[in-house]
């Protein structure tokens, strides 16, 4: 093996947040990312995304911390309480609990996600200044134009009489919309001043692939858009897997 991996846990608002930390096996200090979840999604993600990658960037020389937000996941906290600012402020944390590592280089700091936690990750980013770099895989842009073109009226009445809606087995809380409608990534990235990788499939029918142009209309020349033909929303083939993974290895080596 070319890698350690640890179970690890940190807290947030007195809640345990579970996860996996990666760390080369060569002598530190290491640089380090965080890897955020999707929408429902958890510290795996769909075909084993996030281990293979975290295994990956760790035997290239790049540690990797994975972890359920709140209340997804092994995490505590219900989902019902999630919120795009509290998924945020766990980041935040996560960010905090990778730096306290002696075997990470708190200097040499990135940060991304997918879909809903590529939109965290900006949201992170913008607002801490230990990020250098960013990768953003299919990442949502806007989750409240989406919420607007896909949520029925009878939704919309659930939320606002019940405070939540059943969403293929979730509890969507009313804070969650919220946020939604009030969140802009894409805007909130004019204080980063990192350099950034996006990722997308053409055929994401679940975020479209113009969410990847906002982003890099936003970062100019400081981000990279790669644009991976046939995809969909979790490059879910051995071969779109594999070239993410390699061209996000090759990002943190140039960028961290």
């Amino acid at each position: 093996m070319k890698y350690d991996e640890r179970q690890i846990l940190f807290e947030n608002r007195g809640e345990k947040l579970y996860g996996f930390l990666h760390l080369p096996m060569r002598p530190g200090p290491h640089p380090a990312v965080a890897l955020l979840q999707g929408f429902g999604g958890n510290h795996i993600e769909p075909h084993a995304l996030f281990p293979k990658a975290a295994r990956a960037f760790a035997t290239a020389g790049v540690a990797t911390l994975r972890f359920d937000f709140r209340g997804s996941g092994d995490s505590e906290g219900v989902f019902q309480d999630a919120t795009l600012n509290g998924q945020t402020e766990d980041a935040h944390r996560a960010l905090d609990f990778l730096t306290r590592q002696p075997e990470i280089d708190e200097q040499r700091i990135g940060i991304g996600g997918l879909s809903l936690g590529g939109l965290i990750a900006a949201c992170t980013a913008s607002g801490d200044s230990r990020v250098r770099a960013l990768f953003l895989w299919a990442p949502v842009a806007h989750l409240g134009e989406l919420f607007e073109a896909g949520t029925t009226a009878e939704r919309r009445s659930e939320i606002s009489n019940v405070g939540f809606t059943d969403y293929g087995g979730l509890q969507v809380g009313a804070g969650l919309v919220q946020d939604a409608l009030l969140t802009d990534p894409v805007a909130s990235l004019a204080s980063f001043s990192g350099r950034a990788l996006v990722a997308h499939g053409s055929a994401d029918e679940t975020v479209p692939v113009e969410h990847a142009h906002r982003y890099k209309a936003a970062l100019g020349d400081r981000a990279e858009v790669v644009i991976l033909n046939g995809a969909d929303h979790v490059f879910s083939s051995l071969a779109w897997e594999q070239d993410l993974i390699e061209r996000t290895t090759r990002f943190l080596h140039a960028n961290l």
